[in-house]
């Protein structure tokens, strides 16, 4: 059985590919996506909605030498990620921008890139204060305050350029293509697995 043709950009099946509703956004602060390679293959991770949006946005796959040479101490960037070691995000508001390092990946495997990479655990870390619940239906998450990266992006960036409207179009297609994926897989199946109220 052949594989369906693709997308060379959003890398979805050319019957979904979504790059109709991409926008080009400039972002003041620089963002750098570390994803885990298993992540790179979920049918619907949000981090390449960024990549392709955000004109000041760079994605790599995570392995021992790229993560390393991607994460290019030189640039000062400051990592964002929850933790009891975190500051908030506000603290940098006013500061002159620097590259805001994301993880994309489930959480259990960031906390492993966190450990296994001693050039990501010595990086500032700042998390967002009160952050919104996500509107990411389509993954359970462990805590309430959990983001899909595409909502922590947009959300640091937002809180740190004062400006969420300008950010907004890019979880508007986000929620378009989780609109897709729940009409594809059905409501009742939806509703068994992920509606959790």
């Amino acid at each position: 059985m052949s594989k369906r043709e693709r997308c060379t950009s959003c890398q979805r099946p050319l019957s979904h590919c979504f790059c109709s509703m991409l926008v080009k956004i400039y972002s003041v602060w620089p963002v750098k996506i570390l994803q885990h390679p298993h992540e790179a293959k979920h049918a619907l991770g949000t981090a390449r909605i960024a990549a392709l949006c955000l004109q000041t946005c760079e994605l790599a796959i995570a392995t021992e030498q790229a993560s390393e040479t991607f994460i290019g101490a030189e640039e000062n960037p400051v990592l964002v990620y929850p933790g009891p070691d975190s500051l908030p995000l506000d603290t940098l508001q006013g500061s002159p921008a620097r590259p805001l390092l994301f993880l994309d990946a489930t959480w259990r495997k960031s906390r492993r890139m966190l450990l296994e990479s001693p050039a990501l655990a010595q990086l500032p870390r700042y998390s967002l204060p009160n952050p919104p619940i996500s509107r990411y239906r389509i993954r359970r998450e462990p805590m309430p305050e959990a983001l899909s990266t595409l909502e922590a992006i947009v959300h640091s960036l937002a809180l740190l350029e004062g400006d969420l409207e300008k950010f907004e179009p890019l979880l508007r297609i986000m929620d378009a293509l989780v609109d897709e994926q729940i009409a594809q897989m059905g409501q009742e199946v939806y509703e068994r697995n992920y509606n959790q109220d």
